[in-house]
């Protein structure tokens, strides 16, 4: 017999706003550190990257077809932006986390 606890907030919904408005203050920083991770040819994979957010998702979005194959595959050029990366969102999340937090936080005040 397994046992558990389920914690259900007392206003669920005050705090899914809460979130909702940090979350929405953050979401332009998050994609501006992404993007500084992105690999830049002629720039329209990062010119064209934007955010969707529902609810307590955020998600960031890069339309271009061969945006998957490049993110996972190959070899970044650095001659347009010196710090692209392969897997670049989670590059960004690994060096900008903390600083995505704070404002996350700071939207809760």
């Amino acid at each position: 017999m397994s046992a558990g606890m389920v914690f259900v907030p007392a206003k669920p919904d005050g705090i899914e706003k809460a979130f909702g408005k940090a979350l929405f203050a953050a979401r332009e920083q998050i994609l501006t550190d992404c993007n500084y991770y992105v690999r830049v040819d002629q720039g329209i994979l990062r010119d064209t990257a934007y955010t969707s957010q529902s609810g307590l998702s955020l998600d960031i979005v890069w339309p271009q077809s061969y945006a998957q194959r490049v993110y996972y595959t190959g070899n970044p050029s650095t001659a347009v932006n010196p710090n692209a990366s392969l897997q670049w969102a989670q590059k960004a999340a690994d060096t900008f986390g903390g600083d995505w937090q704070e404002i996350l936080q700071k939207g809760f005040e």
